[in-house]
C-alpha cells in the first residue's frame, strides 16, 4: 500500500481544529438535500416505477446537483441504465419569471436572491466527483428551451420552484410522457410564502386535465400518464 496514511495524532488535532473554526460546517457532516428523506425516497420508488417506461428521465431545475447525485447513485445500485438529463439555468432565477411573482402573485424581489452561486462546471465537476457518466447537463432557461426536444420522458422532476415556468415547463413535459411514465413537481405547498407558485401552476395543470391534485410528503405533486 503506497498511500500514505497520517500519524492518528495529528489526523486528530487536524480534526480537532477543525471542529473549533467558524467554517466547521465545511469539514464535518451535514445534510445536504432540499428534500426529506422520506421525499428522496419516494422520489427513488418513482423511478423504480418507471423503469419500464419508454424514455430519458429528466430533472428540471437541479441547482448543485446533491439530488441528482443521490437518484443517479440509486439507479447504479438497482441496474437502472437509462439517460438522465439535468437542465437549469445555473445562475439563479430568470428576472422576467421573478417579475411575475412580484408583479401578479404579490410576492417581493427579495423572495427570491438565492441559488445565484452556481456554475454548470461545477455542476459537471460534481458528477465527475461522484463518478456519474450518464447525466448530461444543459444550461438553459425552461420558457425559452424546447423540452419536448427531449423526444420520449419516462420519469422527470420538475423543480423550478415558480409559477411561470412550471406552467411552460408541464404542458411540455406531458406531451412527451411515456405511458406508464411520471412527472413529480416539487414545491407544491400551498402555504409556502415564496414557493406557493408550483403549487397554483400544478393544481391548474390537474384540472386542466380533469384530475385531483395528488401530493405526497408534504410537497411533491404527482402526475401519472396511464395511456
Amino acid at each position: 500500500m503506497n498511500q500514505k496514511i497520517m500519524n492518528p495524532r495529528i489526523a486528530k488535532f487536524v480534526k480537532e481544529t477543525q471542529f473549533h473554526s467558524p467554517l466547521r460546517r465545511y469539514f464535518f457532516p451535514r445534510y445536504a438535500y432540499n428534500f426529506t428523506p422520506p421525499q428522496l425516497v419516494f422520489l427513488c420508488q418513482c423511478i423504480e416505477e418507471t423503469r419500464h417506461a419508454d424514455g430519458v428521465i429528466a430533472e428540471v431545475g437541479c441547482f448543485d446537483g446533491s439530488a441528482t447525485v443521490f437518484l443517479n447513485k440509486y439507479m447504479d445500485a438497482k441496474g437502472i441504465d437509462k439517460d438522465y438529463f439535468a437542465i437549469d439555468t445555473f445562475s439563479g432565477f430568470v428576472a422576467e419569471d421573478v417579475r411575475v411573482e412580484v408583479d401578479s402573485r404579490g410576492k417581493t424581489k427579495s423572495m427570491f436572491a438565492g441559488f445565484q452561486s452556481n456554475k454548470k462546471k461545477w455542476f459537471d465537476g460534481t458528477m465527475a466527483q461522484n463518478n456519474i457518466t450518464r447525466v448530461r447537463s444543459i444550461q438553459a432557461d425552461v420558457n425559452e428551451f424546447d423540452l419536448t426536444s427531449l423526444k420520449k420522458l419516462s420519469f422527470c422532476l420538475l423543480d423550478v420552484d415558480l409559477y411561470r415556468p412550471i406552467k411552460k415547463s408541464l404542458g411540455e413535459l406531458y406531451a412527451i410522457l411515456a405511458p406508464g411514465g411520471m412527472i413529480v413537481v416539487d414545491d407544491c405547498d400551498a402555504s409556502h410564502e415564496c414557493w406557493d407558485g408550483a403549487d397554483q401552476a400544478y393544481k391548474e395543470f390537474m384540472k386542466d386535465k380533469n384530475e385531483l391534485p395528488y401530493i405526497m410528503h408534504n410537497k411533491l405533486g404527482v402526475i401519472r400518464k396511464r395511456s
